[in-house]
């Protein structure tokens, strides 16, 4: 059995580590990486049991084996997503010496390829997903003067607040 002693030297050694600048790019990648897969199972999984038991049939067997890779292949693409995303901007630092705004999209460009590139169910909805965010942002309702919060565009003071 391990002593205090040990254990306060061993959390002292690992906040130290942890600390220094030199491994702030690694923690990243390795933080968003974790951060990814468990995110993706958080969104995907209560999706997935919903659409599963509604539109699918056959066993429970098979039900729940589709809910589990669903969850499994959203999870396991944000998360290679995100840790790609991560260490490309943090070799185009330091290769460049400093961060630019270009970093972010080359990382995102190319991350996306990579990961969700593949033609799968999962891709398909996340992409459909994207692509209406990016509609909805670019809509009439945006130009006309929408605001979050608002049932309908706030064209005069009788807007129905939320």
């Amino acid at each position: 059995m391990a002593g205090p002693d040990l254990i306060r030297t061993v959390l002292y050694t690992m906040n130290n580590l942890l600390q220094q600048e030199k491994y702030k790019a690694a923690l990243a990648v390795v933080k968003g990486f974790r951060n990814g897969a468990v995110y993706g199972a958080k969104i995907r999984a209560p999706h997935a049991l919903v659409m599963t038991f509604l539109f699918r049939s056959g066993s429970l067997k098979d039900k729940l084996r589709a809910i589990l890779k669903a969850t499994y292949t959203h999870s396991r693409n944000l998360a290679c997503f995100v840790f790609t995303y991560k260490g490309l901007q943090a070799l185009q630092q330091k290769i460049q010496g400093k961060s630019l705004q270009s970093h972010s999209f080359l990382a995102a460009c190319v991350g996306g390829w990579l990961v969700f590139g593949d033609n799968n169910n999962i891709n398909s909805q996340r992409s459909v997903g994207c692509h209406c965010a990016v509609a909805g942002e670019h809509s009439e309702w945006h130009s006309v003067g929408f605001q979050p919060g608002y049932l309908w565009p706030l064209q005069d003071e009788n807007a129905h607040a939320l």
